[in-house]
């Protein structure tokens, strides 16, 4: 079983959205293409670049009634939709399963900026501010009544020059995919907003990498800043959320009461979620996962965002460095932040293997004796003495999975045959899990989940069921019929391309 574990967390090379880096424009306001740009409620005649990087001086002490508050607005580029059509065929070149689209739409794009809170701290009491920038998308031909989507995005890296804001649309294709889900969902449609995360700009803490709470509210609070923005806010609401972002939308489906959002949430749809146990991040850095510096370079970066970012929004002495070996934590928070978004020459300095700058405690006892331990490991019970940290980091294993709200929207989730990085066990494990948050009697929300074999982890969003999510999004706001394309139910078992069949849960037991 410990193989079977460890093995899982290699082939974790990519969740969401590649290693390029992005294309930052000087100027990325342009004229715009489709006429007059539509009213808003409040003007919006900063630059692209003041509103993604610049927190102004003066706001309001920061409490719950300033969730969504918005402190900055620009105009950014527009697209026809030959424009949108042409960048759709640049980015899915490499992608030879890709299907042809033909949007019907242009749309206008804006950069807001919008103030939130991060997770609660360890010790209770007020989250801390957190701010965000985020893509503003309105349709030329929008679909009357058609709720406002909430658009999160997949692994991008969390240095400061990875935020999404910062590429034009319009601008030439990068490594990555959201630009695809963006393209796609406006240009059908739908008024769509994108926040980056907080933690991208304004010099505050980096975004917290699969920190449930932390992209939760982010992306709740992005429908508060929708209705301080349009002129008109749409009554529903949809989430829609691809790998990472998979992950970020289920999280706020599970906040969304406690936390608040406004308009009424109708649907969650993702395109391979990435929701198996938190604790694969801590398997990863292990002998057995056999990660190297060399070949590795997305899964051992996601696994050090993972461990740094856990500790430090939650308060951890040292500012959550103390995850990485003293000699080499400065050095490990640079390669992170310091620049790239995925920087394979900062990365071998640190090592061969991870084991050569994470903390050995956190390897042996955290990692090996309890993450890829054998189901049902007691984790309080690591078999080293002391136990050192691995009963705390079950704690925030759990806290970064919450359990779906039994009587929330109804829930649509895509999985693609080729995945090799969502494989078989990890979407059997999320299938497990998401079964027990719904097993009390009176429970009202519904899972729907198709497969598409000819998916891999990347190119499902260049496939139908983009399409087939626009057409669920429009029949659960009641302005559309029911999809028409293919559904078909994950088969059992799910042989994926390396070879690993998957008819269980590969990683522990789901209630990490």
């Amino acid at each position: 079983m410990m193989k079977s574990i460890i093995l899982a967390c290699a082939p974790l090379l990519a969740f969401g959205c590649g290693n390029g880096t992005n294309n930052n424009s000087s100027d990325m306001a342009m004229e715009p293409m489709l006429g007059p740009a539509p009213a808003l409620a409040i003007p919006c005649t900063q630059s692209v670049a003041d509103v993604v990087q610049n927190l102004p001086a003066g706001l309001p002490a920061m409490d719950l009634s300033h969730r969504g508050d918005v402190f900055g607005c620009a105009t950014a580029e527009s697209m026809t939709a030959a424009q949108v059509n042409a960048q759709l065929v640049g980015y899915n070149v490499g992608y030879p399963n890709a299907q042809p689209v033909n949007v019907p739409s242009g749309f206008w794009t804006y950069r807001i900026a919008y103030r939130t809170l991060r997770n609660t701290p360890k010790g209770g009491g007020m989250p801390a501010e957190g701010d965000t920038a985020a893509y503003l998308i309105v349709p030329e031909k929008p679909i009357a009544g058609a709720p406002l989507v909430v658009f999160g995005h997949g692994s991008i890296g969390i240095a400061p020059k990875c935020a999404p804001t910062i590429h034009e649309l319009a601008g030439s294709a990068l490594d990555e995919d959201y630009p695809v889900n963006l393209m796609r969902l406006a240009s059908y449609g739908y008024t769509v907003i994108a926040p980056d995360y907080a933690g991208f700009s304004y010099g505050q803490m980096p975004p917290g990498y699969f920190n449930a709470e932390d992209e939760a509210h982010s992306i709740l609070d992005a429908t508060r800043a929708a209705a301080n923005v349009l002129t008109t806010m749409p009554d529903k609401v949809a989430f829609v959320g691809h790998s990472q972002g998979g992950h970020a939308v289920l999280s706020a489906q599970s906040y969304a009461k406690a936390y608040g959002m406004k308009g009424t949430l109708v649907g969650i749809a993702t395109f391979a979620p990435l929701e198996s146990s938190m604790a694969l991040w801590a398997a990863a850095t292990t002998s057995g996962a056999g990660l190297k510096t060399s070949t590795d370079l997305s899964t051992i970066l996601y696994s050090m965002e993972y461990a740094y970012t856990a500790g430090l929004l939650r308060g951890d002495a040292n500012g959550g460095l103390d995850v990485f070996q003293a000699a080499k934590q400065q050095a490990a928070k640079d390669t992170i932040l310091g620049g790239e978004c995925y920087d394979q020459t900062k990365l071998e300095a640190l090592g061969a293997t991870p084991a050569d700058f994470f903390d050995m405690n956190y390897v042996n006892n955290v990692g090996l004796a309890c993450a890829a331990a054998p189901f049902g490991m007691d984790c309080s019970q690591a078999p080293t003495t002391p136990a050192g940290d691995a009963p705390l980091w079950v704690s925030r294993w759990k806290e970064d999975r919450p359990a779906l709200d039994p009587m929330g929207g109804p829930i649509l989730i895509w999985t693609g045959g080729q995945d090799a990085a969502n494989r078989p066990g990890f979407a059997e494990c999320a299938r497990e899990k998401f079964a027990k948050d719904l097993s009390a009697a009176g429970a009202t929300t519904t899972i729907k989940y198709c497969f598409d074999a000819d998916a891999a982890h990347r190119d499902i969003i260049r496939r139908a069921p983009a399409d087939y999510v626009n057409q669920w999004i429009a029949a659960r706001a009641g302005v559309g019929a029911e999809p028409t394309g293919p559904c078909a139910d994950v088969p059992s078992p799910w042989t994926d391309p390396s070879g690993t069949t998957g008819t269980a849960c590969e990683t522990p037991p789901n209630d990490l």
